[in-house]
Protein backbone atom coordinates (compact mmCIF):
# COMPACT_ATOMS: atom_id res chain seq x y z
CA UNK A 1 0.00 0.00 0.00
CA UNK A 2 1.17 3.08 -0.64
CA UNK A 3 0.14 6.59 1.35
CA UNK A 4 0.65 10.13 -0.39
CA UNK A 5 -0.67 12.06 2.81
CA UNK A 6 -0.63 12.26 6.46
CA UNK A 7 -4.66 11.66 6.12
CA UNK A 8 -4.37 8.82 4.05
CA UNK A 9 -2.40 7.00 6.96
CA UNK A 10 -5.19 8.06 8.98
CA UNK A 11 -7.65 6.24 7.09
CA UNK A 12 -5.96 2.99 6.75
CA UNK A 13 -5.70 2.73 10.56
CA UNK A 14 -9.10 3.13 10.95
CA UNK A 15 -9.65 0.29 8.68
CA UNK A 16 -7.55 -1.70 10.19
CA UNK A 17 -4.54 -2.00 7.89
CA UNK A 18 -1.11 -2.79 9.75
CA UNK A 19 0.47 -4.37 6.71
CA UNK A 20 3.58 -3.39 4.47
CA UNK A 21 3.54 0.47 3.50
CA UNK A 22 4.97 2.68 1.15
CA UNK A 23 5.39 6.48 1.12
CA UNK A 24 5.54 8.30 -2.02
CA UNK A 25 7.35 11.26 -1.31
CA UNK A 26 7.36 14.75 -3.06
CA UNK A 27 10.82 15.21 -3.82
CA UNK A 28 10.11 19.00 -4.96
CA UNK A 29 11.72 18.48 -8.39
CA UNK A 30 9.93 18.21 -11.64
CA UNK A 31 10.24 17.69 -15.02
CA UNK A 32 8.12 15.92 -18.33
CA UNK A 33 7.09 16.63 -21.70
CA UNK A 34 4.13 18.81 -20.58
CA UNK A 35 3.07 21.07 -17.76
CA UNK A 36 0.16 18.76 -16.61
CA UNK A 37 2.61 15.40 -16.38
CA UNK A 38 5.00 17.42 -14.30
CA UNK A 39 4.26 16.01 -10.80
CA UNK A 40 7.78 16.29 -8.90
CA UNK A 41 6.81 19.68 -7.68
CA UNK A 42 3.05 19.60 -8.03
CA UNK A 43 1.50 19.53 -4.09
CA UNK A 44 -1.54 17.05 -4.77
CA UNK A 45 1.54 14.23 -5.25
CA UNK A 46 3.18 12.81 -2.14
CA UNK A 47 4.33 14.13 1.26
CA UNK A 48 6.04 17.27 1.17
CA UNK A 49 9.83 16.35 1.21
CA UNK A 50 10.71 18.20 4.61
CA UNK A 51 8.00 16.08 6.40
CA UNK A 52 8.32 12.90 5.05
CA UNK A 53 10.97 11.28 7.79
CA UNK A 54 8.48 12.71 10.38
CA UNK A 55 5.65 10.67 8.37
CA UNK A 56 7.44 7.06 7.83
CA UNK A 57 8.70 7.74 11.80
CA UNK A 58 4.99 7.95 12.93
CA UNK A 59 3.51 5.21 10.44
CA UNK A 60 6.17 2.80 12.36
CA UNK A 61 5.05 4.17 15.16
CA UNK A 62 1.18 3.13 14.80
CA UNK A 63 2.30 -0.34 13.67
CA UNK A 64 2.99 -0.50 9.81
CA UNK A 65 5.45 -2.07 8.01
CA UNK A 66 7.51 0.79 6.80
CA UNK A 67 9.36 -0.68 3.58
CA UNK A 68 9.81 1.49 0.92
CA UNK A 69 9.80 5.01 -0.61
CA UNK A 70 7.87 6.18 -3.64
CA UNK A 71 8.77 9.21 -6.24
CA UNK A 72 8.63 10.66 -9.63
CA UNK A 73 9.27 13.36 -10.79
CA UNK A 74 7.18 13.77 -13.99
CA UNK A 75 6.24 11.92 -18.02
CA UNK A 76 8.15 11.88 -20.94
CA UNK A 77 11.49 12.78 -19.44
CA UNK A 78 14.73 13.28 -21.43
CA UNK A 79 17.72 14.66 -22.76
CA UNK A 80 18.06 17.99 -20.41
CA UNK A 81 15.51 16.18 -17.91
CA UNK A 82 17.53 13.66 -16.57
CA UNK A 83 18.94 16.41 -15.00
CA UNK A 84 16.07 16.80 -12.59
CA UNK A 85 15.52 13.30 -12.59
CA UNK A 86 19.29 12.73 -10.80
CA UNK A 87 18.14 15.47 -8.03
CA UNK A 88 14.86 13.26 -7.33
CA UNK A 89 17.63 10.14 -7.03
CA UNK A 90 19.58 12.03 -4.72
CA UNK A 91 17.39 13.19 -2.86
CA UNK A 92 14.77 10.26 -2.23
CA UNK A 93 18.16 8.30 -1.25
CA UNK A 94 19.49 10.86 1.60
CA UNK A 95 15.60 10.53 2.64
CA UNK A 96 16.18 6.05 2.79
CA UNK A 97 19.47 6.52 4.84
CA UNK A 98 17.90 8.34 7.43
CA UNK A 99 14.79 7.05 7.48
CA UNK A 100 15.98 2.78 6.13
CA UNK A 101 13.38 0.92 4.00
CA UNK A 102 13.83 -2.13 2.02
CA UNK A 103 13.41 -0.64 -1.36
CA UNK A 104 13.06 3.02 -3.39
CA UNK A 105 11.59 3.33 -5.82
CA UNK A 106 12.57 6.50 -8.07
CA UNK A 107 9.56 6.47 -11.07
CA UNK A 108 9.93 6.43 -14.44
CA UNK A 109 8.21 8.48 -17.39
CA UNK A 110 11.54 8.25 -19.56
CA UNK A 111 10.35 9.63 -22.77
CA UNK A 112 10.65 8.00 -26.30
CA UNK A 113 10.93 10.22 -29.56
CA UNK A 114 7.26 10.88 -30.99
CA UNK A 115 8.98 12.95 -33.80
CA UNK A 116 10.71 11.12 -36.75
CA UNK A 117 13.76 13.71 -35.99
CA UNK A 118 14.17 13.23 -32.42
CA UNK A 119 16.87 11.10 -30.70
CA UNK A 120 16.07 8.07 -28.92
CA UNK A 121 16.24 8.23 -25.30
CA UNK A 122 20.13 7.27 -24.44
CA UNK A 123 18.94 4.55 -21.64
CA UNK A 124 22.44 4.00 -20.77
CA UNK A 125 22.83 7.15 -19.79
CA UNK A 126 19.64 6.99 -17.78
CA UNK A 127 20.96 4.03 -16.22
CA UNK A 128 24.71 5.87 -15.36
CA UNK A 129 23.10 8.83 -14.15
CA UNK A 130 20.71 6.94 -11.09
CA UNK A 131 23.59 4.28 -10.56
CA UNK A 132 25.69 7.19 -9.96
CA UNK A 133 22.95 9.47 -7.57
CA UNK A 134 21.50 6.19 -5.65
CA UNK A 135 23.98 6.25 -2.48
CA UNK A 136 22.16 4.01 -0.26
CA UNK A 137 21.43 0.49 0.54
CA UNK A 138 17.94 0.03 -0.46
CA UNK A 139 16.94 -1.95 -3.52
CA UNK A 140 16.66 0.36 -6.30
CA UNK A 141 12.78 -0.07 -8.20
CA UNK A 142 12.25 1.85 -11.68
CA UNK A 143 9.05 2.06 -13.64
CA UNK A 144 9.72 2.41 -17.42
CA UNK A 145 6.52 2.33 -18.46
CA UNK A 146 6.13 4.34 -21.72
CA UNK A 147 9.91 3.63 -22.96
CA UNK A 148 8.80 -0.29 -23.17
CA UNK A 149 5.83 0.53 -24.37
CA UNK A 150 5.01 3.43 -26.65
CA UNK A 151 6.50 1.93 -29.68
CA UNK A 152 4.59 -0.96 -29.45
CA UNK A 153 0.98 0.34 -30.66
CA UNK A 154 -0.21 1.51 -33.50
CA UNK A 155 -3.18 3.59 -34.15
CA UNK A 156 -5.14 2.62 -37.11
CA UNK A 157 -7.99 5.52 -38.62
CA UNK A 158 -10.03 5.61 -41.92
CA UNK A 159 -10.75 8.48 -43.76
CA UNK A 160 -14.14 9.68 -44.42
CA UNK A 161 -13.96 12.62 -45.76
CA UNK A 162 -12.04 15.36 -47.13
CA UNK A 163 -12.69 19.10 -47.44
CA UNK A 164 -10.13 21.47 -49.20
CA UNK A 165 -10.04 24.69 -47.85
CA UNK A 166 -7.76 28.15 -47.56
CA UNK A 167 -6.04 26.81 -44.44
CA UNK A 168 -5.61 23.25 -45.27
CA UNK A 169 -6.85 20.07 -46.25
CA UNK A 170 -9.19 18.56 -43.78
CA UNK A 171 -9.21 15.16 -43.36
CA UNK A 172 -11.81 13.85 -41.27
CA UNK A 173 -11.10 10.35 -39.87
CA UNK A 174 -13.11 7.80 -37.70
CA UNK A 175 -10.60 7.93 -34.87
CA UNK A 176 -10.50 11.36 -32.44
CA UNK A 177 -9.79 12.67 -29.23
CA UNK A 178 -11.78 9.89 -27.46
CA UNK A 179 -9.54 7.52 -29.29
CA UNK A 180 -6.40 9.47 -28.74
CA UNK A 181 -7.08 11.73 -26.12
CA UNK A 182 -2.58 12.97 -25.73
CA UNK A 183 -2.98 15.74 -28.88
CA UNK A 184 -6.17 17.21 -27.41
CA UNK A 185 -4.68 17.13 -23.89
CA UNK A 186 -1.07 17.67 -24.22
CA UNK A 187 -0.89 19.49 -27.59
CA UNK A 188 1.43 15.96 -28.15
CA UNK A 189 2.69 15.19 -31.30
CA UNK A 190 2.19 11.92 -33.27
CA UNK A 191 3.70 10.66 -36.56
CA UNK A 192 0.78 10.22 -38.83
CA UNK A 193 1.19 8.29 -42.36
CA UNK A 194 -0.75 7.04 -45.12
CA UNK A 195 -0.83 3.28 -45.33
CA UNK A 196 -3.12 3.85 -48.66
CA UNK A 197 -1.88 1.79 -52.05
CA UNK A 198 -0.22 4.39 -54.64
CA UNK A 199 0.23 7.03 -51.63
CA UNK A 200 4.18 7.68 -52.52
CA UNK A 201 3.28 8.15 -55.90
CA UNK A 202 0.78 11.35 -55.14
CA UNK A 203 0.97 14.75 -54.62
CA UNK A 204 1.73 16.17 -51.05
CA UNK A 205 -0.62 18.40 -49.29
CA UNK A 206 -1.09 20.49 -46.19
CA UNK A 207 -3.60 18.43 -44.23
CA UNK A 208 -5.46 19.03 -40.56
CA UNK A 209 -6.31 15.77 -39.52
CA UNK A 210 -9.62 15.86 -37.61
CA UNK A 211 -11.79 13.64 -35.67
CA UNK A 212 -16.08 13.29 -35.35
CA UNK A 213 -15.94 15.17 -32.06
CA UNK A 214 -17.47 18.51 -32.26
CA UNK A 215 -14.95 20.63 -30.60
CA UNK A 216 -11.82 22.37 -31.97
CA UNK A 217 -9.65 20.21 -29.74
CA UNK A 218 -10.70 17.09 -31.37
CA UNK A 219 -7.12 17.12 -34.03
CA UNK A 220 -5.04 14.16 -34.11
CA UNK A 221 -2.46 16.72 -35.87
CA UNK A 222 -2.02 20.01 -37.86
CA UNK A 223 -0.22 20.97 -40.84
CA UNK A 224 0.61 17.89 -41.73
CA UNK A 225 2.18 17.00 -45.30
CA UNK A 226 0.59 13.67 -45.94
CA UNK A 227 -0.14 12.41 -49.82
CA UNK A 228 -3.00 14.17 -51.33
CA UNK A 229 -5.60 12.19 -48.97
CA UNK A 230 -8.63 10.34 -50.48
CA UNK A 231 -12.45 8.87 -48.51
CA UNK A 232 -10.96 5.17 -47.70
CA UNK A 233 -7.51 5.41 -47.23
CA UNK A 234 -6.21 4.30 -43.95
CA UNK A 235 -3.72 6.67 -41.68
CA UNK A 236 -1.48 5.15 -39.13
CA UNK A 237 -0.93 6.99 -35.98
CA UNK A 238 2.31 6.06 -34.79
CA UNK A 239 3.43 5.90 -30.73
CA UNK A 240 0.33 4.77 -29.67
CA UNK A 241 0.87 1.83 -27.18
CA UNK A 242 1.44 4.55 -23.95
CA UNK A 243 -1.57 6.28 -22.86
CA UNK A 244 -3.22 5.55 -26.55
CA UNK A 245 -6.00 2.93 -25.69
CA UNK A 246 -5.30 3.19 -21.59
CA UNK A 247 -7.20 6.93 -22.05
CA UNK A 248 -9.74 6.46 -24.26
CA UNK A 249 -13.05 6.99 -23.32
CA UNK A 250 -16.49 7.05 -24.53
CA UNK A 251 -17.27 10.77 -24.62
CA UNK A 252 -19.79 11.88 -27.15
CA UNK A 253 -21.34 8.67 -27.10
CA UNK A 254 -18.67 6.83 -28.93
CA UNK A 255 -17.67 3.30 -28.79
CA UNK A 256 -13.79 2.18 -28.31
CA UNK A 257 -12.04 0.88 -30.76
CA UNK A 258 -10.87 -2.98 -30.77
CA UNK A 259 -7.12 -3.94 -30.13
CA UNK A 260 -5.46 -6.48 -32.28
CA UNK A 261 -2.15 -7.98 -32.46
CA UNK A 262 0.09 -8.09 -35.62
CA UNK A 263 -0.18 -11.89 -35.33
CA UNK A 264 -4.48 -10.78 -35.49
CA UNK A 265 -5.51 -11.98 -32.26
CA UNK A 266 -7.90 -9.87 -30.56
CA UNK A 267 -6.78 -8.46 -27.57
CA UNK A 268 -9.83 -5.80 -26.46
CA UNK A 269 -13.26 -6.26 -28.92
CA UNK A 270 -14.67 -3.61 -30.36
CA UNK A 271 -17.19 -1.98 -28.44
CA UNK A 272 -20.98 -1.70 -29.60
CA UNK A 273 -23.72 0.64 -28.86
CA UNK A 274 -25.11 -1.37 -26.66
CA UNK A 275 -22.11 -1.22 -24.31
CA UNK A 276 -22.46 2.33 -24.06
CA UNK A 277 -25.88 1.99 -22.53
CA UNK A 278 -24.98 -1.62 -20.49
CA UNK A 279 -24.79 -0.22 -16.82
CA UNK A 280 -27.69 2.30 -17.05
CA UNK A 281 -30.98 1.17 -14.97
CA UNK A 282 -34.03 0.33 -16.98
CA UNK A 283 -37.40 2.96 -16.57
CA UNK A 284 -38.99 2.76 -13.68
CA UNK A 285 -42.89 3.19 -13.41
CA UNK A 286 -43.50 5.77 -11.36
CA UNK A 287 -47.17 6.14 -9.44
CA UNK A 288 -48.81 9.19 -9.76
Amino acid sequence: MTVGAADTLNALAERGYDGRLCVRVNPGVGAGHHEKVTTGDAPQFGVPYDRAAELCATARERGFDLVGLHAHAGSGISGEDLSAHERLVERVAALEREVSVEFVAVGGGFGVPYRPEEPPLDIDAVAETTRAAFDCEATLAVEPGRYVVADAGVLLTETRVVKPTEAATVVGVDAGMTTLLRPALYDAYHEIRSLAPGAGERDRRACLVAGPVCETADVLGRERSLPAPERGDLLAVGTAGAYGYEMASQYNSRPRPAVVTLGGDVVARRETLSDLTRLEDPPRRHDT
